[in-house]
């Protein structure tokens, strides 16, 4: 593979990706070991740099395994605990009869058992049915779980989000009834449904999406606040895309003009394309009506950002924003109707309280404005990903 950036000359920049791609490393001597871990945590990529570096023969896993071992042990704890979370409520759905699929991690670690080792995850993300949700929330509740609001309204997740957070112990499950907040009367993948396949790991029975959907899946979350360049869904994707005998891209071109998803489904498989070994079919790239200038500042964003591991998660996520919608109108009018409680996280503003009703209210001047005084910039790189 060769990376298609002068920035990616960088023995650590390179080394990463020959790690991560599974390739003979091109360099090993004089290498900042301090960077390479820096990369894995900022990517949430920790576990499975360890995991990769335990056949190695090029003296990197006496190198990093010190370093990285110690997250690598909770981590297959952690997941342990909540595989097992997941199997009581997946056999208590099934007894009442309410259907549920696993999102993201749980979803890659029931596609992909017993990968216990290879994927970090902090939480039990599982799609229901929307008409079910009453009767999920009994099933949870005699589980033991209760329903956290997080200090915001019970209406704004009913009617503005789309799931609900429930906790039990050290255990949060997420239980969404939608895959992104609401855009007008607009469906998205209203066949998801339609298209899920049953799994069996460790003899249980597991329904799980489709892999297009699943990747849809990936798509859709680079909208939602986070680190917007963290590569752990993209290689989550890239090997969907890879084990998936006979992955249907006509779906994947058709689903995303339907649903409006080109511009993120854009933005995902460029970062397949730049980081992975994965191949993305370049019909299906030239099949989506994205604008040209659309994909160039894509890439460009991607190549300059990536490994900028310092720089501000808030404002890479605000320029990314109008990179990941069908048209820039679309992307202005989240901004201009963004819910007083999605402005409120993003500026770490206390919900509901005077202040931030007030500057809320003014968000058309306090917006623009807080972000050309660089007041929004705030160093804080490793935020937890599911």
């Amino acid at each position: 593979m060769e990376y298609p950036n002068p920035a990616f000359s960088s023995p650590e920049i390179g080394l990463f990706l020959d790690i991560l791609n599974q390739r003979i490393p091109r360099q090993i001597e004089g290498i900042n070991s301090e960077k390479i871990i820096e990369f894995a945590r900022f990517h949430d990529l920790s576990v499975l740099i360890f995991f990769r570096l335990q056949n190695d023969d090029q003296g990197l896993r006496q190198k990093f395994s010190s370093l990285l071992r110690p997250a690598y042990l909770a981590n297959i704890h952690r997941n342990l605990n909540l595989w097992n979370e997941f199997l009581k409520i997946n056999t208590a759905f099934i007894e009442n009869k309410i259907a549920m699929l696993p999102l993201k991690g749980m979803d890659v670690l029931a596609r992909f058992y017993p990968a216990f080792d290879l994927r970090c995850m902090c939480d039990i993300d599982i799609l229901i049915r929307e008409d079910q949700l009453a009767e999920a929330e009994k099933v949870l509740s005699a589980l033991g779980y209760r329903k956290e609001h997080l200090g915001l309204k019970e209406e704004y997740w009913r009617e503005k989000h789309f799931h609900f957070a429930f906790h039990k112990d050290h255990v949060v499950v997420e239980v969404h009834w939608g895959l992104d907040f609401k855009r007008g009367n607009r469906d998205i993948l209203p066949g998801i449904w339609d298209r899920v396949r049953q799994v069996e790991p460790g003899n249980h029975k597991i329904k799980i999406l489709s892999s297009e959907d699943a990747v849809f899946v990936f798509a859709l979350h680079l909208r939602h606040f986070g680190n917007i360049l963290a590569l752990k869904q993209v290689l989550d994707s890239a090997r969907i895309i890879e084990e998936t005998v006979g992955f249907d891209w006509g779906y994947i071109v058709m689903e995303s003009k339907r649903s409006r998803l080109q511009a993120a489904l854009n933005f995902l498989l460029t970062q397949v394309s730049l980081f992975t070994k994965t191949t993305i079919p370049e019909d299906v790239l030239k099949s989506m009506t994205v604008a040209f200038w659309q994909k160039r500042l894509v890439t460009r964003f991607l190549l300059k950002h990536t490994f900028l591991t310092g720089g501000s998660v808030k404002t890479n996520y605000l320029k990314a924003h109008f990179l990941l919608y069908d048209s820039v109108w679309e992307a202005v009018l989240y901004l201009i109707n963004i819910p007083h409680e999605q402005f409120c996280k993003y500026y770490n503003f206390t919900p509901y309280s005077a202040r931030s009703v007030l500057l809320y209210n003014l968000r058309l001047v306090y917006m623009p404005l807080r972000h050309i005084l660089g007041r929004s910039v705030e160093r804080s790189p490793y935020l937890p990903r599911k």
